[in-house]
């Protein structure tokens, strides 16, 4: 306490200057809760688990051109049959069939379905064949599996981010509450369970999507002349940096029906970068990250090196304080301690401005100054973002105060002396 209390009269009997200290120590500490929170909830986004995997998965490049032997053939029937066909090589653990249904692609399809026909909820609608769950490992009740779900429009599976929205509006809702689809009061469309939590992609919040199973009557009588997309798991064991050339060398060849071919078959993992890129997520993180390690250097600078002129100013009083009997590290604690009660001083009025800011920005603005990356503003996020920041300009401050410190108390304090 009586630390605390010294290093407080210092600071008031030097109010004139340390008022700039703390002007400057104010503006910082905001500026560097918004790069932490900024930086901090890029890097979360980023890192936390999609809900799906995509490593050892392949997505097939198929080409139908050229003379048909049999005129009777649809798509439909050549993509069902490369598929069966693909599901027999030992090396596939699972394959799937789907129309403008694949995580991280740029073909969509959404539509609504309705709880007591008024409660709308909109999603992307997913067409595929059972084994899309076990190809990207998503999360499904093993007591109701995707696999098992009866086919056809009246059975639906929805990700958990739709139930929630429903939830959110609907409290009583259940996986027994019948669904209607727009326009079509008369139907019903019966949940079937519940696909796990997961995201669109690295960048991307939970995915509010719609199952629907599609067999082979399906395919034939609804997707006849639609192209279809197929991907597959490897097994780990038979993958590795050859398995795309030995897959295009020994097994398309096999897949090839009629005048379907099989062109190549991509890892899942370069048509993530590649979504990442078209969409402008690549390019917005870069500069995003250039522009808070630029900000943060300038920051880091301009700290130091006003903290490093205040302390070589104090040369004299270094000096003073080691001829009257005081140790090294007393002097220098004497010096951090000041540093840190300055940053002290300042915290809370700047913490008070920058919950504000978040507060201002989630309810009215929404002007993506905070809110680029969804994560939940929450008061967790306020204070983790306040801890970076602190911990942050506390070693900058330390920093500053370190090196010219320990330059002022390696001369002769007669010198520092007769130099004043």
């Amino acid at each position: 306490m009586k630390f605390i209390l010294h290093n407080l009269r210092m600071i008031g009997s030097r109010l004139h200057s340390n008022g700039w200290v703390l002007a400057e120590l104010f503006l910082v500490f905001i500026v560097m809760w918004f790069l932490c929170d900024s930086l901090g909830c890029l890097k979360y986004t980023f890192y936390r688990p999609l809900g799906y995997n995509i490593d050892h998965v392949y997505r097939l490049n198929t080409i139908i051109s050229g003379p048909t032997s049999d005129t009777t053939l649809t798509n439909a029937d050549r993509y069902l049959r490369a598929l069966q066909k693909l599901e027999q090589e030992p090396s596939v653990e699972a394959a799937a069939l789907c129309y403008w249904s694949l995580p991280m692609s740029g073909n969509n399809s959404n539509n609504s379905l309705a709880a007591q026909d008024t409660i709308w909820v909109n999603g992307r609608i997913i067409n595929t064949t059972g084994g899309y769950i076990d190809v990207f490992r998503m999360s499904d009740d093993p007591q109701r599996p995707f696999a098992k779900m009866p086919a056809g429009w009246n059975k639906v599976m929805l990700s958990q981010a739709t139930v929630d929205r429903f939830k959110k509006r609907m409290s009583a809702f259940s996986l027994d509450t019948p669904l209607s689809k727009p326009g079509d009061t008369t139907s019903v469309v019966v949940q079937a369970g519940t696909i796990g939590a997961f995201r669109t992609y690295r960048y991307g919040s939970d995915a509010g999507w719609y199952f629907y199973r599609l067999d082979e009557n399906l395919l034939k009588t609804q997707f006849a002349d639609e192209w279809a997309e197929i991907v597959f798991r490897v097994k780990p064991a038979a993958d590795g940096p050859d398995y795309r050339a030995k897959f295009i060398r020994e097994i398309a060849p096999r897949l090839d029906v009629d005048d379907l071919f099989v062109a190549d078959a991509v890892p899942y993992t370069e048509q993530q970068l590649e979504f990442e890129v078209m969409n402008g997520d690549t390019d917005k993180v870069n500069s995003q990250t250039i522009v808070v390690l630029f900000l943060l250097v300038n920051v880091f600078l301009g700290l130091i090196g006003t903290f490093w002129f205040r302390t070589r100013r104090r040369r004299s009083e270094i000096a003073l304080r080691l001829a009257m009997g005081s140790t090294k590290n007393q002097v220098f604690r004497l010096l951090a301690g000041e540093g840190l009660l300055l940053l002290a001083l300042v915290m809370l009025p700047a913490m008070i401005v920058c919950y504000n800011i978040g507060v201002a920005e989630f309810t009215i603005g929404r002007t993506e100054l905070i809110a680029t990356w969804p994560v939940k503003w929450s008061f967790v996020r306020f204070l983790l973002g306040s801890l970076g920041a602190w911990l942050l300009i506390a070693l900058m401050v330390i920093v500053g105060i370190w090196f010219p410190a320990r330059q002022a108390m390696n001369i002769q304090p007669a010198e520092a002396l007769h130099e004043e």
